[in-house]
């Protein structure tokens, strides 16, 4: 029955430790394993000296109780150290194992000589094996030996409670009433049996006792849960620097990244408030100060250490639902930074390009249409006023070459403008005969050059009045006739515009130009949309132009919410179609189309309003454009004063009043706006002069900047005959 006793709680013992190996995970603790195998081994020893039957076999017995003397509790402090965060020194982890090997070998010494025990003998009482013993001074030291491994684990449980904040006191409460019990059964067990009048050892019931009690503690506090230790090594080890705090900011803890990213944490007190008179610190006092306020901000705190970039944000920590503190979450943002700093760089360096870009296309703009204006002026002048066939067709060819000259200049100012996405659509109400007729007189005179044949296929039944931007729309269609005519050398160009359907309030017109030229290849299709590029560069390097024209018409087809569609067969020709939507204001059809008067080769003059009477001022420091510009007005009926530079036009300004002043932006000493803000100033502009800016800018944003300047309205040299009455028309009544 006595025997019995004992193998039962071996069974229980080895069974707990089969079920805590079945629960050990490897980050658990490696010494609470071998707390848990020794208990087996220590009561096998117990069941075998019951069992005895000599005094050889009972000391062997005995030997093997002595294991958990020497090492269970010896790998029990080591758990607590490990639970408590507590770094060992290897050296110092050495000689206590050592320390332990070494009371195990004074064990191994009894019945061999008097100093473990000074006498031994074996009885069997009631059929129990017992040995009969008086102790030597090496079991007085085993038993110190056991009692300090005691203290010590109880002491650095203490200290933890103190002095760890970052290890739970529930814990380390529920180890203190292990270790009590675990000394207890040690010292106690024999005390417990006598005082009961029993023959048998009470340890192993103790030991069992505590085996139990420790495994269901293990699985209430997950001392044995992978998930525990991964997210310890996560926050010790991981890139995100965590620092917590009590509820009155006492700093508590941090981990390894918080005191990389912050050196003087590796030496801050637990339990004590950050000195603030350490620099570094004042980030994170900045940021508790938000724990005054109700609310945590949402703006997260930059902290930039030598080589890194933390983005610190404040947060609550919670035991349940009860607010027990606060903690500083430190994320390394250095590479996002980086990332951010080289994209700002990029960006600027991008807006610093687009200013010069368009610094350039301002200044490119005025020094070469200003010589233009000159040009393209006095020619108008000499077709006027010359008689001479021979001389008009020179002056009609000057006229062209110079168009032609315009032209690109504008397309390289239209395509800057796309590209920037500041050209804007300017609907209004237009003539389709006249629109159309702007369109064939564009191109009439180069197709007639190279002889060949233009077709107008217009559909009869058009509106007579649509309402978008015309001046776009001829663009377009100028762009794809020019093309055409390019690159065709024999054959035809036809324009088709065609209705596709209507309602009551829009149309859907299907404009096409079809060629009979080169052609293109399919393998060049894609170069054909190309800025400053054409297909088949080789073979079309005498054609004149920019390599704009496609760019244009395809950015402002897509800003009226249309597409370009490309059929082309190589050696054959190509069409060129597209379908844009327009509002119907007059529905009346158009009728057929007929050649206006404007296809003659002859130049047909226009008509200037006639303003004799009215006064007004010319300003430029360019006495060519100055000469222009007043033989212009000169067709009006008036007979402009001319001036050469600011200081110049104010003080005509002074001793006379003009209806109307045409102001060069760019001159010298003083322009064009610091002359009108001088004349204002002075109070010398009256209510009804209009102002106008004289300019050869053409960039993006021009009028915008001459309005906002003070100017009423402004015109683009070089000057244009029909651009002049229109604004004179704008402003002055027929005299």
């Amino acid at each position: 029955m006595i025997t019995l006793y004992y193998d039962t709680f071996v069974g229980i013992a080895g069974f707990m430790m089969l079920l805590y190996i079945m629960r050990w995970r490897k980050n658990a603790s490696f010494e609470y394993m071998f707390t848990f195998a020794l208990v087996p081994v220590v009561n096998l020893g117990y069941s075998w000296l019951a069992k005895a039957t000599t005094l050889q076999e009972a000391l062997i017995a005995n030997k093997l109780t002595y294991i958990g003397g020497c090492f269970l509790h010896l790998f029990l402090l080591f758990g607590i150290i490990s639970l408590c965060n507590i770094k060992l020194r290897n050296y110092m982890r050495t000689i206590i194992v050592f320390i332990g090997f070494l009371m195990y070998g004074c064990v191994l010494t009894m019945g061999k000589n008097p100093y473990f025990y000074k006498s031994v003998d074996f009885e069997i009482v009631d059929g129990v094996g017992t040995l009969v013993k008086e102790y030597g001074p090496l079991h007085t030291l085993f038993y110190v030996y056991m009692i300090t491994i005691m203290i010590l684990s109880v002491g650095v449980l203490i200290y933890a409670m103190l002095f760890r904040p970052d290890t739970s006191v529930r814990t380390l409460y529920i180890l203190i009433v292990l270790d009590v019990i675990s000394v207890t059964s040690f010292f106690g067990s024999r005390a417990i049996s006598k005082s009961l009048g029993i023959n048998i050892e009470i340890m192993p019931v103790f030991y069992v006792f505590a085996e139990i009690t420790f495994l269901s503690l293990f699985r209430r506090i997950k001392l044995y849960d992978i998930t525990s230790g991964i997210a310890e090594t996560l926050l010790e080890e991981g890139n995100d620097g965590i620092i917590c705090f009590d509820r009155n900011k006492r700093f508590l803890v941090c981990n390894k990244t918080a005191k990389l990213a912050i050196p003087p944490l590796a030496n801050a007190k637990a339990d004590s408030l950050l000195d603030p008179k350490v620099y570094e610190y004042e980030t994170i006092l900045t940021c508790l100060n938000i724990f005054s306020r109700n609310e945590i901000s949402s703006e997260p705190y930059i902290l930039e250490t030598e080589d890194k970039i933390f983005e610190i944000s404040p947060n609550n920590m919670y035991d349940e639902k009860r607010l027990c503190g606060y903690y500083l979450l430190l994320v390394d943002v250095t590479k996002d930074r980086q990332y951010s700093l080289k994209m700002k760089e990029a960006a600027e360096r991008a807006i610093a390009a687009e200013k010069a870009k368009s610094s350039f296309l301002a200044q490119m703009s005025h020094e070469i249409r200003t010589p233009i204006n000159a040009v393209l002026g006095m020619n108008e002048m000499i077709l006027r006023e010359a008689k001479d066939d021979e001389i008009l067709e020179y002056s009609e060819n000057i006229q062209g070459a110079g168009k032609t000259l315009l032209l690109l200049i504008n397309s390289i100012l239209d395509f800057s403008k796309i590209e920037s996405g500041k050209m804007e659509i300017v609907p209004v109400k237009y003539s389709t005969l006249d629109m159309i007729g702007n369109c064939f007189n564009s191109v009439m005179p180069r197709a007639a050059s190279k002889n060949l044949t233009v077709i107008k296929d217009i559909d009869s039944n058009l509106p007579r009045e649509l309402y978008g931007d015309d001046v776009r729309v001829s663009q377009i269609i100028v762009n794809l006739l020019t093309n055409a005519v390019k690159y065709t050398e024999i054959g035809s160009v036809t324009l088709s515009i065609r209705e596709v359907s209507r309602n009551s309030k829009d149309i859907f017109i299907r404009v096409e130009v079809k060629d009979t030229g080169i052609g293109i290849k399919e393998e060049d299709m894609d170069k054909l949309f190309e800025s400053f590029g054409r297909v088949e560069e080789k073979r079309n390097r005498n054609i004149e132009g920019t390599g704009l024209g496609m760019s244009i018409v395809t950015g402002l087809l897509d800003m009226m919410n249309s597409k370009l569609n490309v059929v082309s067969r190589y050696g054959e020709g190509s069409s060129f179609s597209f379908v844009i939507k327009q509002e119907i204001t007059d529905a009346r059809p158009i009728g057929d189309y007929e050649v206006s008067g404007a296809e003659k080769k002859k130049v047909e003059m226009h008509e200037m309003i006639n303003i004799t009477g009215k006064e007004v001022l010319i300003v430029d420091d360019n006495t060519m454009n100055l000469k222009v510009a007043s033989r212009f007005l000169k067709l009006a009926g008036v007979n402009a004063d001319l001036a050469l530079s600011g200081p110049e036009a104010i003080d005509m300004v002074k001793e006379k009043k003009y209806n109307m002043i045409f102001l060069d932006h760019m001159m010298p000493k003083m322009d064009g706006m610091e002359t009108l803000a001088n004349m204002k100033r002075e109070g010398l502009i009256e209510a009804d002069t209009i102002v106008v800016a004289l300019t050869a800018n053409a960039i993006t944003g021009a009028k915008e900047l001459y309005l906002n300047a003070g100017f009423d309205d402004y015109l683009s040299k070089p000057i244009d005959i029909k651009g002049l009455d229109d604004l004179l028309r704008k402003y002055f009544t027929v005299g």
